[in-house]
């Protein structure tokens, strides 16, 4: 299970040394989750960082009518958490569900915090995680500007299992359509 955190370091930053690879192993734990189980709930302090190894989860937020909103999908590879949660101690915005079964690899933000103040190479990596994070957000934001259409296939594009991952009226709602209309476009593009 470790094998996949440290192949995630290498690929980012392949000059990853690896004593240090060796050493911020021994900070993660194996955490296993079920599905429908929040892990994260909107007004509570993130206490931990989350590496996916197996699992979907979603992100969601409570609007102002009560409907939950969709802001992110995770799959395997991804971090999941509240990053400001961690670095500052602060409530969360955001809730995180388990949509599988799945295990995670964690780290109590007190130990993320002391690894990026001894660990130059991990303060390097998570800059360059946070740096593509704000880049697919940003991504995602502009493609609110497009189609529902155009939308659905730049998600299809990037996860192409998501369909058979994720109930469909999750993806609706991260889209920003009603599920009927998620249909009648599916429909529409399977033609």
């Amino acid at each position: 299970m470790y094998r996949q955190l440290t192949d995630h370091f290498r690929k980012t930053i392949p000059e990853f040394p690896e004593e240090d690879i060796n050493n911020l192993v021994r900070y993660f734990e194996i955490r296993k989750v079920s599905k429908g189980e929040t892990f994260l709930t909107a007004g509570s302090i993130c206490r931990n960082g989350y590496f996916v190894i197996e699992g979907c989860f979603r992100y969601f937020i409570i609007n102002s009518e009560g409907n939950e909103c969709n802001t992110q999908f995770a799959f395997e590879d991804y971090w999941v958490g509240d990053i400001a949660g961690i670095l500052n101690n602060m409530p969360s915005k955001i809730n995180i569900e388990a949509l599988e079964d799945g295990t995670l690899l964690t780290i109590s933000a007190t130990d993320y915090n002391i690894l990026l103040k001894t660990c130059n190479s991990f303060a390097l990596y998570k800059l360059r995680l946070r740096s593509k994070s704000s880049e697919a957000r940003l991504d995602h934001s502009n493609e609110f500007y497009e189609s529902a259409e155009i939308r659905y296939l730049n998600l299809l594009s990037k996860h192409p299992n998501i369909i058979q991952r994720v109930a469909q009226y999750h993806i609706a709602s991260y889209l920003g359509v009603t599920p009927e209309s998620l249909s009648r476009l599916r429909k529409k593009i399977a033609k």
